[in-house]
């Protein structure tokens, strides 16, 4: 495999490092916890490892578990531009195969930097098609699909010609659906962005690892191909434009609030507005929210599930004055009348002339006076205004320790830390598995 630029590495541990402690955590709630039942009711021991069990499953029911985990509590990163979250798609496809081929830790990163440029490439290539006002069809699936794909390809070592056959199988297992916004809860979701992506990725590299064949580009624009069938307008160049010289990785957000990356600007500036005004929720009159329109249909009312609705996590950061793990994932709490009290008196509005579509004004009528916050497009976490290694390792600290302890937890992150240099990838599952 190529060899990396030097700022690429860190960026890509701090990618599997927040990845990795979203699968851990994630493997405690609800949509985790549903692939960890369907892997025992199909499976037994395999060689891959489920993340925060005990269990070792197959391959494809591996990678679905630890998928299904990775997106379980919003925690994971997201790329806005092609509107994919890769690293829970491509790194419980990484890891399965890693261990399988027992990889070098340089290896790894290696497959998973590709991971998240095809990831990003494709559905780039499939450009506007896969847009909520446009389709259906969820660029949340099909990106990380290929990023899987490709990322188990490159750990399992295929050639050229088998680079091509894997394409073919990828491109037929290319699906997903955005009614995923019509559960209540996190498992389907957990399943369109990541379990389903990572399981079919990993399957279409192992068919062709066991030896089966496909002939033809599926990419030919000369014949039927992939991208004419899926979207009206593709956008080929987009597979190759700066390869090997611009890095999607650096330009994919890891989050600081584990919910919907949409609600981060909004909840940001609702706790630096409260702070700087020491304001309490009881004697706020009204909360209005300009932000823009296209938001409100993926964050809005009709979700419910709590982490991806903006109205219960603007109440809860209200009453708590900040917003926390444990509130965001309450659902029990989106029904109590404290934070239903609060959710009345806000106000979705659309963006104040001249706004930035990614940036959001607050405004907050309390004490006979209105007072005015702001985020604009760099929330803490965007790639424009990244966390500090520090606080990414104290984020995954905070998550995987209710799961495996702060020792073992500990012990992941020291070993992500200096990952390149890990001749085999087992001495890190090792620490978070069996």
């Amino acid at each position: 495999m190529r060899r990396l630029p030097a700022p690429v590495v860190p960026r890509a541990k701090l990618h599997i490092l927040d990845t990795i402690a979203a699968i851990v955590s994630g493997s405690a709630l609800e949509a985790g916890q549903a692939g960890q039942r369907y892997v025992e009711s199909v499976a037994g021991r395999g060689v891959a490892t489920v993340l925060g069990t005990i269990t070792r499953a197959p391959l494809v029911e591996a990678a679905l578990a630890n998928g299904m985990a990775a997106h379980a509590n919003e925690s994971d990163d997201s790329h806005e531009d092609s509107q994919t979250h890769p690293g829970c798609g491509v790194v419980p496809a990484a890891l399965a195969a890693a261990e399988l081929c027992s990889s070098s830790g340089k290896d790894f990163i290696a497959a998973t930097v590709l991971g998240y440029e095809m990831t990003t490439r494709f559905a780039d290539a499939i450009g506007s098609a896969m847009t909520f006002k446009a389709s259906s069809l969820s660029s949340h699936a099909y990106g990380p699909l290929f990023g899987a794909g490709y990322a188990a390809g490159a750990l399992m070592g295929f050639d050229k010609a088998q680079f091509m056959m894997l394409l073919n199988y990828l491109a037929q297992e290319a699906s997903g659906l955005t009614t995923w916004r019509q559960d209540a809860r996190h498992t389907l979701k957990s399943y369109v962005f990541a379990g389903m992506p990572a399981s079919n990725g990993i399957k279409a590299a192992a068919l062709v690892r066991s030896g089966f064949t496909g002939g033809g580009d599926v990419l030919d624009r000369l014949s039927r191909n992939l991208l004419d069938a899926i979207c009206p307008d593709p956008k080929p160049e987009a597979l190759t434009r700066e390869l090997g010289e611009r890095y999607t990785i650096m330009e994919t957000d890891i989050k600081k609030y584990s919910v919907g990356f949409p609600i981060a600007s909004p909840v940001a500036a609702v706790e630096r507005l409260i702070s700087e005004a020491a304001l309490d929720a009881a004697e706020i009159e009204q909360v209005r929210v300009h932000y823009h329109e296209d938001w409100y249909k993926v964050i809005g009312d009709e979700t419910r599930m709590p982490d991806v609705n903006l109205r219960y996590c603007l109440a809860v950061t209200l009453l708590d004055k900040r917003m926390s793990f444990d509130a965001s994932h309450d659902a029990a709490r989106m029904t109590s009348p404290d934070v239903v009290s609060v959710a009345e008196r806000i106000r979705f509005l659309g963006p104040k002339p001249g706004q930035d579509r990614f940036a959001v004004t607050i405004e907050i009528a309390a004490r006979d006076r209105v007072f005015t916050g702001f985020q604009d497009r760099n929330v803490p976490g965007r790639y424009q205004n990244p966390l500090s290694k520090v606080e990414v390792e104290e984020k995954a600290m905070e998550l995987m320790a209710s799961v495996v302890g702060v020792d073992r937890a500990r012990t992941a992150i020291d070993t992500i830390d200096r990952l390149e240099h890990v001749p085999n990838v087992h001495s890190l599952i090792s620490t978070l598995g069996p």
